[in-house]
């Protein structure tokens, strides 16, 4: 007797991985209302109406990225790629300055941050030049390779100069190496090296400190000797060169790296009054808030710029310690979801996309809620879903469209 296959219809959301897409709405919705919250009745009242156009138009970037096909998004990758290369030059020549930084471009009356865009492009090309199985990070002309498409926009970047932007591509580039599977003990002396550098500029006390603590540390991988020596040579330059690094900063790059080092000298009125109203916000909301639109910090702005870098302490204090947890859990989804799909996939390009993606969006989260609570450095990154700006947004939306893509071909 012949067996019948039986055919079960099922529609098209059936393969949209609901677990990431709705924690993803749910924190844009809240980003939009903190938004409103922290500009309403003021002159910068449009900056809401410009979120949302950014939110409806990230939409449909994710409609995009969620259908189209791997052929397609391969190749296209490095065209991506130039052009966000041509964009941050463009904008070193003819961009627009805002505190600083000359990282925009005005076109058609509207600003575009290419250094948003040059994240999108970068992770692309990160899953084209993997996307081959014979293709290992341990090869030295991949490697060569990796390092080029990395630092080429990092120096562009630098040149506006934004370092809070640099910084995210350093961190997912250490995201990227993980994942191809690169000597975890070089990972571990890329991720100290900031650390070494900052708690060498307290003194000599604190320098004996931290290299006796990375040395111990080092001697627990399971890797050769002579790697560990140079390793710790390595380390013990970083940590000399650091006060000549320091001498080269900007005054204001100073001024945040000394509020990190001793936060109570920090000047209230200048550098450190961003960190010092946002943990007054924090610390002010409680346990259950003090009501939507209804925050003394936020409704009297007392911080500067509350819609973008500071957004958390926003809902932190409209809706106290329970409104940040449930924020804080909306990202754990997002988090776990990026993580289960980027093992579940198999397509390389995609997996390596989305780990990326989890790496980027992991160090903003993490130095942006450290900046509001006054533990990591004011780098101007901003809460992904959360800020205001647009390209971030656009982009943010992109790279979830992508692994929603993933997510629909594994269930094909």
């Amino acid at each position: 007797m012949l067996k019948q296959k039986i055919f079960v219809e099922r529609k098209f959301y059936n393969y949209i991985d609901f677990k990431l897409l709705i924690p993803v709405l749910l924190l844009s919705i809240i980003g939009l209302l903190s938004i409103y919250s922290a500009t309403a009745d003021s002159l910068l009242s449009s900056e809401f109406s410009n979120q949302f156009t950014s939110f409806l138009i990230s939409i449909v970037a994710l409609i995009f990225f969620l259908f189209v096909p791997e052929k397609t998004l391969r190749p296209a990758s490095i065209y991506l790629y130039i052009i966000s290369i041509i964009g941050l030059i463009a904008v070193s020549l003819f961009g627009k300055a805002v505190y600083g930084t000359k990282g925009w471009l005005i076109i058609g009356g509207k600003s575009i941050q290419p250094a948003e865009f040059a994240k999108l492009s970068l992770i692309l090309i990160y899953g084209y030049i993997f996307s081959n199985i014979n293709v290992s990070i341990k090869h030295l002309r991949v490697l060569i390779t990796v390092l080029f498409v990395t630092f080429l926009p990092v120096v562009l970047i630098l040149l506006q100069p934004d370092v809070g932007t640099a910084t995210v591509i350093f961190a997912t580039f250490i995201g990227l190496l993980y994942w191809t599977g690169i000597n975890t003990l070089l990972i571990f002396l890329i991720i100290s090296t900031p650390i070494i550098l900052i708690m060498s500029l307290k003194g000599l006390t604190s320098i004996i400190i931290v290299l006796t603590l990375f040395t111990i540390i080092t001697f627990l991988f399971k890797n050769k000797l002579y790697l560990k020596v140079i390793i710790i040579a390595a380390a013990i330059l970083v940590s000399i060169s650091s006060p000549l690094i320091y001498q080269e900063l900007a005054p204001h790059q100073k001024a945040r790296i000394q509020n990190i080092l001793d936060p109570e000298s920090a000047d209230k009125l200048k550098s450190g009054y961003n960190v010092t109203q946002s943990v007054l916000a924090v610390g002010s909301g409680g346990i259950f808030g003090k009501g939507y639109m209804q925050g003394t910090q936020t409704q009297l702005r007392y911080i500067p710029k509350q819609w973008t870098d500071f957004i958390f302490s926003v809902p932190a204090e409209e809706f106290g310690f329970l409104g940040s947890i449930v924020v804080l859990f909306l990202y754990y989804l997002i988090f776990s979801r990026l993580l289960f799909i980027s093992t579940i996939t198999k397509s390389r390009f995609f997996s390596v996309i989305i780990f990326s993606s989890f790496a980027l969006f992991l160090y903003h989260f993490i130095i942006n809620i450290g900046m509001v609570l006054g533990l990591t450095p004011v780098m101007g990154i901003p809460l992904p879903f959360l800020s205001y700006g647009g390209s971030a947004m656009i982009v943010y939306y992109s790279l979830i469209g992508l692994a929603l893509n993933a997510y629909r071909r594994f269930k094909f």
